[in-house]
């Protein structure tokens, strides 16, 4: 189920996930192997800090405040 908070704050993370990584992250960024472009989009999409800013999200979603 789509959950448009939850899309909210993921990219949230995964922009600071990015930041943390030094890339600015609405900088558009292409990855290439070879001749196949692996990556086209900005930096905060990238699927590293995706799965960061999910796991983060996951870790402070089960916490129990």
């Amino acid at each position: 189920m789509y959950d448009p908070q939850k899309t909210a704050d993921i990219e949230t993370l995964a922009r600071m996930t990015a930041r943390l990584a030094g890339r600015d992250p609405g900088v558009h960024v292409e990855i290439r192997l070879g001749q196949v472009v692996a990556f086209s989009d900005v930096a905060w999409r990238y699927p590293d800090f995706m799965t960061r800013a999910e796991a983060a999200y996951a870790l402070l979603d089960a916490a129990d405040f």
